[in-house]
């Protein structure tokens, strides 16, 4: 199954900023409020908000703006609620603690685009 061009325009974005432990969730079938949750983590807070930004500047090229955002100050764990697209940008501490993927884990997970990377340089 290929993924829809929205999810790897999320995808795309958040490596841009290297993203990593990026996974994606649907979970149309048992939530009522979002169809899919995007989980993802960076090293650091700037990390994160750049990664953040990344997704929010990427899904605003298309048009979307998210509903609400929560975190940005703080950088920990930033939320972009796209109404049937929920991202979290969580460092690592953060996303063992609170374990949303494990809440979720009856989810269907997606499966990503291959990374893409450049060709070597010729030496």
């Amino acid at each position: 199954m290929t993924l829809d061009s929205r999810l790897a325009t999320v995808v795309d974005a958040a490596r841009s900023k290297k993203a990593f432990r990026i996974r994606l969730v649907d979970v149309k079938d048992i939530a009522s409020f979002t169809d899919t949750f995007a989980f993802m983590s960076g090293g650091s807070d700037r990390q994160n908000r750049a990664i953040a930004d990344a997704v929010e500047d990427a899904l605003r090229l298309t048009g979307e703006r998210p509903i609400s955002s929560e975190g940005g100050s703080n950088g920990t764990w930033v939320l972009l609620d796209y109404g049937n697209l929920v991202i979290h940008v969580m460092d690592e501490d953060t996303r063992r603690h609170y374990n949303l993927e494990g809440l979720w884990g009856a989810g269907r997970e997606l499966e990503l685009p291959p990374e893409e990377h450049p060709a070597s340089a010729p030496r």
